[in-house]
């Protein structure tokens, strides 16, 4: 029997990221890519890249396009995100942020 309950933090094409009411990990889909995390592994990615600045950290890529290289928490698996594709992992994971925030202080606030 599988007792995920997820909760549904953002969803939107390609991006989809939830939390599991009953472990409390995050799922976090993009593009083809699928990651899991515990709340605290998550909220650091969600600081770790709103700290990021793509004009100055991204790299020209061989097909002449700048990507941001991100690095994940194996040494052998990193994200290369164009601009459109960074702004809009950057946003989600803000929006998502931010919900999971305010359903962390209202259930606080229910208890």
């Amino acid at each position: 029997m599988n007792s995920c309950q997820p909760t549904v933090l953002l969803n939107h094409e390609h991006f989809c990221i939830a939390q599991c009411q009953h472990c409390q990990r995050v799922g976090l889909t993009f593009q083809n890519l699928l990651l899991g995390f515990t709340q605290d592994e998550f909220i650091s990615l969600c600081r770790t890249i709103d700290g990021i600045n793509f004009d100055d950290n991204s790299v020209r890529m061989p097909n002449g396009q700048l990507h941001l290289l991100i690095n994940t928490g194996h040494p052998d698996i990193q994200f290369s995100l164009s601009k459109i594709e960074f702004d809009s992992f950057h946003t989600g994971l803000l929006q998502a942020l931010r919900r999971l925030n305010l359903y962390q202080l209202l259930k606080t606030q229910a208890n």
